[in-house]
């Protein structure tokens, strides 16, 4: 998976044959900003600081970023969670003149997160409306709220997580 080779924050490739070569497309429609880091809870914040960083560059407006950073946060904290069998975690925010898309690979762990799409109306057993007050297990809630689209796939040996804006 060469996108995520290097720990460069922002890369590009002047290899022409690379569809991230400055020669391959208008240097305008699309940037990335490429980073790794040790599988540790202050890769999370190191990941939504390089996030708005980028966003703030692209300038783009406020909202937008906001959410760009909510979302990298949360995936990226699933990979620190979740992902057992990884010692680092790639990222990858690209741009293109209509979308911003967040990536985020591991070395995987027990499966691939799957799109789950809550219920118009969820309810206890009872009939009540569920009222679920833990503090974890709704980060890909928040992804599937917030982002156009989201998906996952097993890539180069481990797992990537990607949402578009």
């Amino acid at each position: 998976m060469s996108e995520f080779d290097g720990d460069a924050s922002a890369a590009r490739s002047d290899d022409p044959e690379d569809p991230d070569s400055p020669d391959s497309r208008n240097a305008m429609d699309e940037a990335a900003y490429r980073w790794s880091m040790p599988r540790i809870p202050e890769g999370v914040i190191a990941s939504r600081q390089r996030v708005r960083d980028a966003m703030l560059a692209w300038g783009e407006p406020e909202e937008r970023t906001e959410t760009a950073v909510l979302l990298v946060s949360e995936l990226v904290t699933n990979s620190v969670r979740y992902s057992a069998r990884s010692a680092t975690v790639r990222c990858c925010l690209r741009r293109t003149c209509s979308r911003i898309t967040i990536q985020v690979w591991d070395a995987g762990g027990d499966g691939v997160p799957s799109q789950r799409r809550p219920p118009a109306c969820e309810t206890d057993p009872d009939g009540g409306p569920r009222v679920d007050l833990s503090e974890r297990g709704r980060g890909l809630l928040i992804v599937t709220a917030l982002a156009a689209d989201w998906g996952t796939s097993q890539e180069a040996g481990g797992r990537l997580v990607w949402a578009d804006l």
